[in-house]
């Protein structure tokens, strides 16, 4: 690699995910060949580089609460042999890499912070209650790890569907008594008094509907007036799908006296 393939690719890579919140790449050992980590305190990629195998590697993984990478998943193989790679192989691998990491779905989020007006000063917003939620549900943690890999940031509506939602309904059917439902109870009245717009709506519209009628009647009972009230409401939406308001027809003598 006469031109320094793994500089170039390991460059490009760097510029993209610092906008991301990743830090700087740091190498790893490796015997096979060479790598380096780029990571958040949650999540990492590593750029690999098989010797023996003559191909680059793109790959991820979560990190352990000590900071220690997991088992590392390949996301992407290139085949790139170290006397005949060119400069134009190199940069395609890297474009497929980035591809890779920035997802078909994917939005810098991370560096991205919503605009807030004077009159909408709530900043608790639903990454804040999924991380609150891990107190209750530990296994929410890795959960949301894989989550952020995939797709680069937690996508909440449809995690909170297929993540969120089953774990409550089971704990609130099975134990509607316990300590933990009573923890879940009063973490909904405080993210619901203080969470923002988009968390609120996380809160009634997705987790609250689509809950069954047991579980959500065991836990809207333990809720504070403001919850109890909204929740009401919200919940009469259930399963219905709401149409956009028709725009209205202008009258036939209007439109004739303008056409005068």
């Amino acid at each position: 690699m006469d031109f320094k393939a793994f500089d170039l690719i390991r460059d490009g890579l760097n510029e993209e995910l610092t906008l991301q919140g990743f830090q700087a790449p740091i190498p790893l050992e490796e015997e096979e060949g060479r790598a380096e980590m780029f990571a958040t305190d949650e999540v990492a990629y590593s750029l690999f580089y098989d010797r023996k195998r003559q191909r680059f590697e793109l790959r991820s993984t979560t990190l352990t609460a000590e900071g220690n990478p997991g088992d590392w998943r390949s996301l992407s193989l290139w085949l790139f042999g170290e006397k005949d790679g060119t400069r134009a192989d190199a940069e395609s691998i890297l474009n497929d890499f980035l591809d890779v990491v920035r997802g078909p779905k994917r939005v810098a989020v991370v560096q991205q912070k919503k605009k807030r007006g004077k009159d909408d000063e709530r900043t608790i917003d639903p990454l804040f209650f999924c991380n609150r939620l891990v107190n209750i549900f530990p296994e929410l943690r890795e959960e949301m790890n894989e989550e952020r890999i995939v797709y680069g940031q937690i996508r909440f509506v449809t995690f909170s569907k297929a993540k969120i939602v089953p774990k409550i309904e089971d704990l609130v059917v099975k134990y509607p008594n316990s300590e933990p439902a009573e923890k879940l109870s009063s973490l909904f009245d405080d993210m619901y008094k203080n969470g923002d717009m988009d968390l609120r709506s996380i809160l009634t519209a997705v987790i609250l509907n689509h809950m069954s009628d047991e579980a959500f009647s065991a836990l809207q009972s333990k809720f504070g007036d403001d919850l109890q009230k909204a929740s009401k409401y919200t919940r009469k939406l259930k399963d219905k799908k709401i149409k956009p308001e028709k725009k209205k027809k202008k009258e036939k003598k209007v439109v004739a006296k303008l056409q005068n």
